[in-house]
């Protein structure tokens, strides 16, 4: 089984590292609610290597994997009795790789994600355990569609039944919007270059329905520039 990787909103696994490593970090989470998934079991490892590294996500969701030598990276993870694998990582020096690892609560079976090839521009749904129906929930990611890298400091926009909604990228390149009023809506990013202006994304016609997430990822064209 077969599964794109998803995101979720602002989570304290920022990483900070330092200029001769890199780092991977992101949030795990349930596909069907949402919640983030605390204590799943995961570990990294450099490919042609038989060392690995292993940490445990916390009460949100958030792992992360510092101090990693620059090369490509398999990342396992598991919990409840599911095992989930990410190929292909990238970890640059100097940077963080933002990976989100998605579990099927319920429905265990494996689920294997190809980072270097991922499903991109996939919008996908879910529903809250905890939100109400009145409302609906946007979210997502800023990337870099050349080279998978989030956007931080992106500035989002929905426009739609709620009015015009905005919100700016955190530094793992998250946007999330609260009690969005259903309806249809028009989901922008725009991002200023040095030199080269603003680049802009824009998806259109995007349903929400009351109690529902709509996760919808936003790739800018920014190594191309």
């Amino acid at each position: 089984m077969k599964l794109a990787v998803l995101v979720l909103a602002a989570c304290g696994a920022g990483q900070h590292p330092g200029p001769k490593d890199g780092s991977i970090a992101g949030v795990a989470r349930d596909h069907d609610s949402g919640d983030p998934v605390a204590h799943a079991q995961l570990s990294v490892r450099l490919q042609g290597e038989m060392r690995a590294v292993n940490v445990s996500s916390n009460a949100q969701g958030a792992f992360s994997f510092a101090h990693l030598r620059p090369g490509r990276y398999d990342l396992s993870a598991s919990f409840a009795g599911q095992p989930v694998t990410v190929d292909n990582i990238d970890v640059a020096r100097g940077n963080t790789a933002v990976v989100d690892v998605t579990f099927t609560l319920g429905r265990p079976d494996p689920i294997t994600v190809d980072f270097g090839n991922p499903k991109e521009g996939e919008i996908d749904r879910y529903r809250p355990k905890h939100h109400g129906t009145a409302t609906g929930i946007i979210e997502g990611t800023v990337n870099d569609a050349g080279n998978r890298d989030r956007v931080a400091g992106a500035v989002v926009t929905a426009v739609g039944a709620s009015g015009t909604l905005q919100a700016v990228t955190d530094d793992q390149g998250r946007y999330r919007f609260d009690d969005v009023a259903p309806g249809s809506y028009v989901v922008s990013a725009y991002y200023s270059v040095s030199g080269h202006g603003q680049i802009e994304v824009r998806r259109s016609d995007i349903p929400v329905a009351g109690g529902e997430g709509v996760i919808v990822p936003l790739w800018i064209e920014l190594t191309k520039q």
